[in-house]
């Protein structure tokens, strides 16, 4: 059996065979300020599903207010809401393989139930919610998922994405 991805590399923005690969939810590079699992003992205190949280389940960007946000993948706006003690303005779109969340947002560039392509414009950053400064939280669920799990049925985003969109913590390691 020959498998082609083996022989050619892979093409920037499309998928891999193993599973899906997204474009940055923002322009240019931005610099994750907190990454997928971190800080457990904050995020007890939010639950989902009736159980608390095992840790953060996305990944924080720091990016000044009013960044331009954009969809990571073609998808359907399913959700925009505001929940002033956790993620504040956020956006939920659904793809073919599951749901991403973008949250703590100034305002929204789509309406619910719209379809938007990959990398179209669907808001703009800010600090809304619990928070402590502009930044985006962005996270994924892919299917199947089980809210239940003590992430919210959420996964680490960071694999998915070409590591020239994104900076990793600037943290010194002793």
């Amino acid at each position: 059996m020959s498998f082609d991805f083996l022989n050619k590399p892979i093409e920037r923005g499309h998928y891999e065979p193993e599973g899906i690969f997204l474009s940055a939810p923002f322009e240019g590079r931005r610099r994750i300020t907190q990454l997928w699992g971190e800080n457990p003992g904050y995020y007890q205190r939010f639950q989902m599903g009736g159980r608390p949280l095992s840790g953060h389940n996305g990944l924080d960007f720091g990016m000044p207010e009013h960044t331009r946000l954009l969809a990571t993948d073609k998808a359907r706006v399913i959700e925009i809401a505001n929940d002033p003690t956790g993620y504040g303005l956020f956006i939920k779109l659904q793809h073919w393989w599951g749901e991403s969340l973008y949250a703590h947002l100034q305002g929204f560039a789509v309406d619910a139930g719209q379809t938007v392509p990959r990398g179209g414009l669907i808001g703009f950053s800010n600090n809304t919610g619990s928070s402590s400064g502009p930044h985006l939280h962005f996270a994924i669920r892919t299917y199947p998922y089980n809210r239940l799990d003590g992430w919210g049925g959420f996964t680490n985003p960071l694999p998915f994405f070409n590591p020239l969109d994104i900076l990793l913590p600037d943290r010194q390691r002793f």
